[in-house]
């Protein structure tokens, strides 16, 4: 019976973490389990041949047997069974029948001889025309002349290097031949690297990092922002296999030091965070922006009486309804602007949009789904006609836009050309004045300057990725990076830079906007542990725990923050929240009176000062605080309820019926009837009473057994106010005759 993808990927997760952890015998067993049913020779004398040197280490060790080479040994062990195990997966893995190894099987055979064909002859101009036979270029139509001469990386190339487990020499003066050359597009180096990089996402080589940290290095435009991305991504991926290469280790850590990878780093990581709020966003403008903006058209429709228009003055002549209509509309214009900000600043808007807009043949070939867009390709001039006025102004600034991906342009170009040729010729004018009008607000923001520009290419290959692992018919073939735990705090990379506090910061202040508190928490702890942190982080780490529910931690972080100067008060009114959370009275009432020291009228301290006085049964000092919040905030009319009970509960029956009738003026809730109903009982008006307690019960808020332990535990003050305590216990039987 075949083995299961899921079960494969587990397997191979699991016997991963026991070799990380040094638990190589279960590791062993591991592998043992799955080379078993394989039935493949080479794969049995290696994992005998691993199984047999870890024996012998162990019987070594524990006789007594000095040998300094054991550590080493150990180590080089570690990465054979993990070698080993990924020849492992990617045999299993075939076995299935997914689509992606089916492709790989049948390239097998002929790539050693591609490669080496094409790196001799990469950068020659009369080896083109043959490489492009060679290798099956794209069968998008014949370039135009003044581009048919440009060697490029055709879909079969891209599937060699992205198919390849483990580089070999020939991969390699490939790979270097493509990227030192100079007659190679930008646009096709971008590929190259997008092949390398899902070539490592699939199956870890440290000869692929240095490939893609060579790409990183070179700085060339759009190129290296796409190294970077891969790059990263394969560091989280494998964050703890790469301590087990030295060299690799050492590669990467060159840049530690280094301020503009920094930088580069703390950008990119912000628009991974952004994309994977993509779906919530995609569902909020589903399910609010949407119907308002169905609500809003289908009430213009009525106001306006545009199914019904005749005068063409109309055209032109603003409507005076207009204004009201957009006054009735408030949320939505609010929505919209939200939504513009959003865009702006990199999140993905355009997902929903363009889902269904990735069924084109051109999306049928995987590379397409990286191809970065210029407006000199082929695919891009043959989607709109060549009588259209604006044409290349319109390619132009769709290679320009920003805000948009890549991918989504092509389905963009696409869709205009299958529209009727005046609705099409439409939508390319409105574009194009479009473009113009964030053209000058980029150039009037400095958008496109240095950091910006790297920012919003970033923001294009993460979403351009984001499509393919989400939307590709053949999206469960590979692992998804977008559903990758990024934890910041243990990543090995992070942990490792001189200086991490600006990604770390930066994330973390994104996830809290967010509100993904634990994540958040865990960045902001690391940061409180740096020296001399601000008074924000401990501010901020403190209210994740709040809204995560451990107070005991709030509180801790909290009372950091207060020892600071500024916002102390913030901080005071936060600490006793948690103490009363706690059901810490007495330390609520302490730190409540240290704040109103502080700010003798603040409504939040004297509400605060009343509960606590309240649960400690002092009653007459919650009334005087009460009262004083009555003063301060006249409109909080929830204020009445604990002034009527207080009034109650020291006799003063008069006042207490009378803020009783203010609470009945806004309604009465079940525990108003109640506490009502205790007044008049007080005062001798036992029908009044009774209607006030069966009324309780038909407000449908309690039952009467609820009602019933209510009443007990209000009995002592019922006593106290003169009631008779066997007529007390009489109430609830009465109620249930008359219910």
């Amino acid at each position: 019976m075949a083995v299961s993808t899921s079960d494969i990927e587990k397997t191979f997760s699991t016997l991963c973490n026991l070799v990380y952890d040094n638990r190589l015998k279960e590791a062993l067993n591991q592998v043992k389990g799955l080379v078993e049913g394989m039935h493949v020779a080479d794969f049995t004398l290696q994992y005998e041949d691993i199984n047999q040197t870890y024996l012998m280490l162990l019987e070594y060790n524990f006789r007594g047997v000095p040998d300094p080479q054991r550590n080493v040994i150990f180590e080089k062990l570690k990465v054979l069974l993990l070698e080993l195990a990924d020849r492992v997966r990617q045999y299993a893995l075939a076995q299935t029948g997914m689509h992606v190894y089916q492709l790989k099987s049948h390239i097998e055979k002929e790539k050693e001889i591609a490669k080496e064909e094409a790196t001799r002859h990469i950068d020659s101009y009369s080896f083109e025309q043959e490489f492009a036979r060679l290798l099956s270029e794209t069968d998008l139509g014949s370039r135009k002349k003044e581009t048919e001469s440009l060697p490029a990386i055709s879909p079969k190339l891209f599937q060699l290097m992205w198919l390849s487990d483990k580089y070999t020499e020939t991969d390699l003066l490939l790979i270097k031949a493509i990227r030192e050359s100079e007659s190679l597009p930008w646009y096709e180096k971008c590929l190259a690297v997008s092949a390398i990089t899902l070539s490592l996402i699939n199956c870890f080589d440290k000869t692929k990092f240095a490939v893609l940290c060579d790409f990183y290095n070179d700085r060339q435009p759009q190129v290296w922002q796409r190294a970077f991305s891969g790059l990263v991504l394969a560091v989280f991926i494998y964050n703890r296999r790469i301590e087990l290469y030295p060299e690799l280790r050492a590669r990467i850590l060159q840049y530690a030091d280094d301020e503009n990878f920094g930088t580069d780093l703390n950008n990119f990581l912000l628009q991974i965070f952004k994309a994977l709020e993509t779906e919530n966003i995609t569902r909020k403008f589903r399910e609010e922006i949407l119907p308002d903006v169905q609500k809003f058209e289908s009430k213009i429709r009525q106001k306006l009486d545009i199914d019904n228009l005749i005068n063409d003055e109309l055209i032109e002549d603003k409507n005076p309804d207009w204004e009201q209509i957009f006054e009735d509309s408030p949320d939505l214009l609010n929505k919209i602007q939200k939504m513009s900000e959003m865009q702006m600043e990199g999140l993905d808007l355009f997902m929903g949009t363009f889902a269904m807009l990735k069924n084109f043949d051109f999306f049928r070939e995987i590379s397409n789904w990286f191809r970065p867009f210029y407006k000199e390709n082929e695919t891009a001039q043959s989607s709109v006609d060549e009588d259209i006025e604006g044409k290349q102004d319109f390619l132009a600034s769709l290679e320009d836009s920003f805000y948009m991906c890549n991918s989504d342009k092509y389905s963009f170009c696409f869709n205009i050309r299958h529209l009727p040729g005046e609705q099409g010729r439409n939508v390319i004018s409105l574009f194009n004045m479009e473009a113009e009008s964030i053209r000058e607000i980029a150039s009037e923001d400095g958008l496109l300057n240095k950091p910006g520009k790297d920012v919003f290419i970033f923001t294009q290959y993460i979403q351009d990725m984001y499509r393919f692992f989400k939307l590709h018919p053949f999206r469960a073939d590979f692992r998804d990076i977008f559903s990758l735990q990024w934890n910041l705090s243990e990543n090995w990379l992070i942990r490792n830079l001189d200086d991490n506090s600006l990604v770390l910061r930066t994330a973390a202040e994104f996830l809290f906007t967010k509100m993904h508190y634990a994540q958040a928490a865990s960045l902001f702890l690391v940061l409180s542990d740096k020296p001399e942190p601000d008074q924000a982080v401990f501010e901020k780490l403190a209210y994740c725990y709040q809204m995560l529910g451990d107070y005991k931690q709030a509180l801790e972080f909290y009372k950091r923050a207060e020892l600071f100067d500024s916002n102390r008060l913030w901080s005071l009114k936060k600490i006793i929240f948690c103490y009363r959370k706690l059901g810490d009275t007495e330390s609520a009432l302490k730190w409540s009176l240290e704040a109103a020291a502080l700010e003798a009228d603040d409504v939040y301290l004297q509400t605060m000062l009343g509960n606590c006085y309240l649960d400690l049964h002092q009653f007459d000092k919650a009334l005087e605080h009460y009262f004083k919040v009555e003063i301060l905030s006249p409109e909080n009319i929830k204020m009445l309820r604990p002034i009527a009970w207080c009034c109650f509960v020291l006799g003063k029956l008069d006042l207490a019926q009378n803020y009783f009738q203010l609470i009945a003026n806004e309604g009465f809730k079940a525990n108003d009837f109640i506490n009502a109903a205790h007044v008049e009982l007080c005062f001798g008006n036992k029908p009044k009473a009774m209607e006030n307690y069966m009324a309780a019960l038909r407000t449908g808020e309690i039952n009467l057994g609820q009602f019933t332990e209510t009443l007990d535990f209000d009995k002592r003050f019922l006593i106290a106010n003169g009631v008779d305590a066997t007529e007390i216990q009489l109430i609830s039987d009465y109620i249930r005759f008359k219910m």
